[in-house]
């Protein structure tokens, strides 16, 4: 008898290494694992239902996937290449947040906390002093969260790769647009979230703030 996907009944044509699910973004016990699972399902769960191992081969073929609509998102893979550590931090900052603060975030909430971030970045960058801050406090913690990372670079903090206010206004731009063309796609409130979520790795999640890639 053919195995069946635990999730919707079909016929399942793949091992699901995942020993817990996520509820919200957000690690649940008392889950079974070495499950089988079908294509669909493991695409559409992973990380966002599923908290998949970074050792499965689904979900690294399936990192890899998401940095390139990303990076396709974003106009292209050339900000991606040059600051590759710094949009890892920052997206690994955001991917933290949602799952250990605010569960429920958007898109639309994440790209105006882009937006006020750089804002500040930018005002740096020309020697002033101003935090551009936001109403809604979902937004400004969020904010925080990525001010805290763009000043561990731009100071180069725990050997994180220093990098000058104006590029990282640069990054947290690009971050944006990342943002705004995934609500053009109309495909729901978070699947720019989603794409940072399958592209960051357990292993930095389940770190401290020191585990942050270094230049």
């Amino acid at each position: 008898m053919s195995a069946v996907c635990h999730v919707c009944g079909r016929k399942a044509n793949r091992q699901c290494l995942a020993g817990s699910a996520l509820e919200h973004g957000r690690t649940a016990a008392g889950t079974s694992d070495q499950r089988r699972i079908c294509s669909q399902c493991c695409g559409k769960g992973r990380r966002r239902t599923i908290d998949c191992p970074d050792t499965c081969p689904h979900f690294r073929a399936g990192a890899r996937a998401s940095l390139l609509k990303l990076a396709e998102l974003g106009g292209g893979p050339d900000m991606e290449l040059r600051y590759g550590d710094v949009l890892h931090n920052l997206r690994l900052s955001v991917t933290r947040f949602r799952r250990s603060r605010v569960r429920d975030l958007k898109d639309n909430e994440a790209r105006q906390a882009f937006v006020n971030a750089a804002d500040t970045m930018r005002t740096r960058s020309s020697g002033l002093i101003f935090d551009f801050r936001s109403p809604d406090p979902r937004v400004q913690m969020l904010g925080d969260e990525l001010l805290s990372i763009a000043t561990r670079h731009e100071r180069g903090e725990k050997q994180m790769a220093r990098t000058e206010a104006a590029d990282l206004m640069k990054c947290l731009k690009y971050l944006e647009r990342q943002a705004v063309a995934a609500e053009k796609l109309g495909r729901g409130e978070t699947v720019f979230l989603d794409l940072v979520a399958q592209s960051v790795a357990n292993e930095f999640l389940t770190r401290e703030v020191e585990g942050l890639v270094e230049g």
